[in-house]
């Protein structure tokens, strides 16, 4: 292990000036002479070896499992920009950046969204995966957004003229989400969510996307414990226990098991005081290896499952907490354990300011020296499949996206410094959609190089 590691902390600090919002809105002003937005349109290809990249980061993650993981990847060209986050972000950090920094979630491609439970049980849409998440760069957020709407369309088959006029409308609909957000008092802003109605309304026109929403607001709700125990569970001496399906679940050692049980255990005490409460009437009755995602598959993910006094079930995902992708490239395996709570920590940090509304159980544990935060397990989790929309369909939900996406940003105190920025900026849509262009190639150049080096050449 290198003498000059250090810990590397997650920090917010940088997000709160003391500075007026029009001071702020000024700096975002000024920011737009000194960085253009054509500037912020250019995309200069980096020096770098995508395979070794991929290498280097999968170091970290259970080598049972990169088979199936890059055959995830390899389906498509938008899939292998799902599971390659760090090389994106590489790619982004050595270009040019608008310096303006606010919570990102730094994997914010359109399979990210989706619908949620409020602790209200009310069905909300945003942002739902945030291992990625920091405090970075606005416009990386956005740009990565642009171009898994680009690859979807590809393989949608859309026209590429159409293609750039729907990215275009998705930048357009990322600043008036940027202006809306403004234009709201801090609280108001502070508690507003999107929810399943809203989408209704918003699609009121759109026929296929109300059959979309009609299927969903019926199934989501059926996405719960209940239902996760009726399918991954079987009964063995009286007692639910995980059914095994190699590689993807698999049965773990004492010690995992061990180490895991304490983990909640702690997991617990983190918690506020009336969930420990509500905790408290549930025994732990069984763990299991379940690995998920694309991005994520390979990397330590566990379930667990809790009975309650009344019998009634909770699963529970605790899913590895690694640094970022971006982080893997310059970390050893050894240095990437040691993060530690750091990474759950900023995960779940994420997670709350993005998101505004969330899972009541997420929490944030450590266990066999690796970062891992917790959540309920499919809670009335649902998505909507962009492959299978049509092209007036995809456009919607893409602006959609957007919309949501600078809302969520605006929860930094440091956003109205975008907002300056793009009072200042002409023809934004334009550059973005360039961009995202031309990143598209640099993606479909990456896809074609991994393949090959998984094919021997």
């Amino acid at each position: 292990m290198s003498k000059d590691f250090s810990l590397k902390k997650f920090k917010i600090d940088q997000l709160r000036l003391n500075a007026s919002k029009a001071d702020l809105i000024e700096v975002g002003k000024k920011q737009a002479k000194e960085i253009p937005v054509d500037q912020l349109g250019i995309y200069k290809p980096v020096d770098r070896d995508v395979v070794q990249m991929i290498k280097t980061q999968e170091d970290t993650m259970i080598p049972e499992l990169l088979p199936l993981r890059h055959k995830r990847m390899m389906e498509n060209a938008f899939s292998f920009l799902r599971g390659t986050a760090g090389v994106m972000e590489y790619d982004l950090l050595n270009g040019i950046q608008s310096k303006i920094m606010v919570m990102i979630c730094g994997d914010a491609h359109l399979n990210n969204f989706g619908f949620f439970a409020s602790p209200e049980r009310q069905l909300l849409f945003g942002l739902n995966d945030f291992d990625e998440t920091k405090v970075d760069n606005w416009e990386s957020d956005l740009k990565r957004l642009l171009v898994s709407a680009k690859l979807i369309g590809e393989i949608n088959g859309y026209k590429a003229d159409h293609l750039r006029d729907i990215l275009k409308k998705a930048a357009d609909s990322y600043a008036s989400g940027i202006k809306d957000a403004e234009n709201l008092k801090l609280l108001d802003r502070f508690y507003e969510s999107y929810d399943i109605n809203n989408f209704f309304d918003f699609a009121r026109e759109d026929k296929q996307m109300i059959k979309i929403l009609k299927k969903i607001a019926e199934k989501a709700p059926q996405n719960n414990s209940d239902k996760v125990v009726k399918k991954f569970t079987v009964s063995k001496d009286d007692q639910l226990i995980f059914k095994e399906n190699p590689p993807r679940a698999r049965r773990i050692s004492e010690q995992t098991y061990q180490e895991l049980t304490n983990a909640i255990v702690e997991y617990k005490q983190k918690l506020t005081l009336e969930m420990q409460l509500l905790l408290s009437n549930f025994r732990m009755t069984d763990i299991i290896r379940y690995s998920v995602g694309v991005g994520s598959f390979g990397t330590r993910c566990y379930l667990v499952l809790l009975t309650g006094k009344d019998n009634s079930h909770l699963v529970l995902q605790v899913k590895e907490a690694m640094p970022s992708k971006y982080d893997l490239n310059t970390l050893s395996v050894a240095q990437a354990k040691l993060q530690g709570y750091e990474e759950g920590q900023r995960v779940i940090a994420g997670q709350r300011i993005l998101q505004t509304f969330y899972d009541p159980f997420l929490g944030y544990t450590e266990a066999c020296g690796r970062s891992y935060y917790v959540r309920q397990f499919r809670d009335m989790k649902d998505s909507i499949d962009t492959a299978k929309l049509d092209e007036e369909s995809f456009t919607a939900y893409t602006t959609l996206c957007a919309f949501i996406l600078a809302r969520a940003h605006y929860q930094s105190p440091t956003a109205p410094i975008i907002y300056g920025y793009l009072e200042e900026s002409k023809k934004f849509s334009k550059y973005m959609a360039d961009w995202a262009i031309e990143y598209s190639k640099q993606v479909h150049q990456d896809y074609d190089d991994f393949q090959k080096y998984l094919g021997g050449e």
